[in-house]
């Protein structure tokens, strides 16, 4: 089942961005466009957080945090505002309210995505490719397989067509390593002969158009075998508990 985030805003706009994101990267949101919706949703729905944004002055995140908080059904939900920028006295009402954690408008999307993610993680959630007939979904990146498009958290990725043929296949078997035979083989024309290092070449020019906009690097290398795409943070809480969190 998909982490549901519910999301309170009076900019019908702004949510529909926000939709985009967050259903891209594996959640599900519902919206609320007032401090009353917003607290009948979070009882009703059960979210896994809710986020409120308080840039518009007609919707009161900290209004709608302090009922949040006082209902025993909503008041262990996490909740996030998203502020003006050096909107000092907005930040303390909402500290008073118990806002969980807070993000100055504009955001980067990979940071929101990165903090709800880990959290779901530690609630049990595991991320799994989206598929559709036209696209592909994973860790905020978007496929589509008609027009030969690539975004990461909204930001256009431009890749050559080797690379984007590594990144399908990649994200068709997103968790599972793929040898290197069998990325030449989806990747390359048949009747060319491919060297394993010139599969390492791409992948490499895969990962630095990936991680352009300063998102983390989702490829792993496993060493003589081939390479896998996967959540590192995943991997890294994972190794943690087995072992021996933003």
């Amino acid at each position: 089942m998909r982490p549901l985030i519910l999301i309170g805003s009076a900019d019908s706009d702004y949510f529909l961005l926000l939709e985009h994101i967050l259903e891209a990267d594996g959640f599900d949101t519902v919206f609320g466009k007032s401090v009353e919706e917003i607290v009948h949703l979070g009882a009703e729905c059960d979210p896994f957080a809710i986020l409120l944004d308080a840039w518009s002055g007609s919707f009161s995140a900290a209004s709608a945090c302090v009922q949040l908080k006082k209902d025993p059904r909503t008041a262990r939900i996490s909740t996030i505002a998203l502020i003006r920028p050096e909107a000092q006295s907005q930040y303390v009402d909402l500290l008073k309210a118990g806002i969980d954690e807070s993000f100055i408008r504009p955001i980067a999307p990979s940071r929101l995505l990165e903090y709800l993610r880990t959290r779901a993680r530690r609630r049990g959630h595991f991320f799994k490719a989206m598929k559709s007939d036209t696209s592909l979904f994973y860790a905020g990146i978007v496929m589509n397989l008609e027009t030969h498009r690539v975004n990461r958290n909204g930001l256009d990725i431009h890749l050559g067509p080797i690379e984007f043929k590594l990144l399908q296949h990649l994200m068709r078997n997103c968790g599972q390593v793929c040898g290197r035979g069998d990325l030449i083989a989806n990747a390359w024309p048949r009747n060319i002969h491919v060297e394993p290092r010139t599969v390492n070449v791409h992948i490499g020019r895969l990962r630095k158009a990936l991680s352009s906009n300063g998102s983390p690097d989702l490829i792993r290398t496993v060493r003589s075998i081939g390479y896998a795409l996967e959540d590192n943070v995943l991997a890294e809480n994972f190794a943690d508990s087995n072992g021996t969190s933003t």
